[in-house]
């Protein structure tokens, strides 16, 4: 079973895939490229940044809110001021719409975590790769390669856009939100998020989350900006 998280997206992420990519698939050799990529990456022990949402059901005003996160990648911990919550502080493990990076975490014992991914997909040996051949995302030549066959209802990766230095710059995901904090829906829902990513010096963050859902109505984005990196925590945080 080939296992991706991806992420996040926060995420959405790096991925985890055990070493059974046939060596002659040149798709599946992109995809093992980019997880080798984000799996060796080294990220800053705290990041902060914002996040402005706009949810809304089509055709109705959209719900407004903010986010000051101060991310700690130790253990996946953030610190959150959110305006949907009075601009109180609190403490999480499960951001939304999930972490900084599309990567794993580092625990403080320097192995990698796969828990603070966007989403977590398993795929199973009858998936196939396919290369759709180069696009510009991000202002970056990327090779454009599906996941197929991608069932509707059940969290996956669908699409994956990698540099050839083997950075993800964009995925299309199936991944759980929380329905409580989109437009007062109850418990969690499965969307079909578009997870773009962009540089900040060194760094390959997350800049937006999308999605548009016609069976819900429901349609949102979520927009990353202010990123500072740093060794220690900033003041006042944990």
């Amino acid at each position: 079973m080939r296992r991706i998280v991806a992420a996040g997206i926060a995420a959405v992420c790096a991925l985890l895939w055990p070493a059974i990519a046939r060596a002659d698939d040149a798709c599946w050799k992109i995809l093992d490229g980019a997880i080798a990529h984000r799996v060796a990456a080294v990220v800053p022990a705290f990041v902060t940044y914002s996040v402005k949402r706009s949810i809304a059901h089509r055709g109705a005003l959209p719900l407004l809110t903010q986010q000051h996160v101060v991310f700690r990648t130790a253990d996946g911990a953030a610190q959150v001021i959110d305006s949907l919550y009075g601009d109180s502080v609190r403490y999480t493990y499960q951001l939304e719409p999930g972490p900084p990076f599309i990567g794993p975490a580092v625990q403080s014992d320097g192995t990698k975590d796969d828990g603070k991914a966007i989403v977590t997909v398993h795929a199973h040996a009858g998936k196939a790769c396919d290369d759709l051949g180069s696009e510009t995302v991000a202002g970056v030549t990327a090779e454009h390669i599906r996941i197929t066959p991608y069932r509707p209802g059940v969290a996956g990766i669908r699409d994956l856009w990698v540099g050839a230095d083997g950075e993800i710059w964009r995925a299309v995901v199936a991944q759980w939100l929380d329905g409580a904090a989109l437009a007062g829906l109850s418990g969690s829902i499965l969307l079909e998020c578009t997870i773009d990513v962009r540089a900040v010096g060194r760094q390959a963050v997350v800049s937006s989350v999308r999605f548009d859902d016609r069976n819900l109505a429901l349609e949102g984005e979520y927009d990353f900006s202010g990123y500072s990196f740093s060794a220690e925590a900033p003041a006042g945080a944990f």
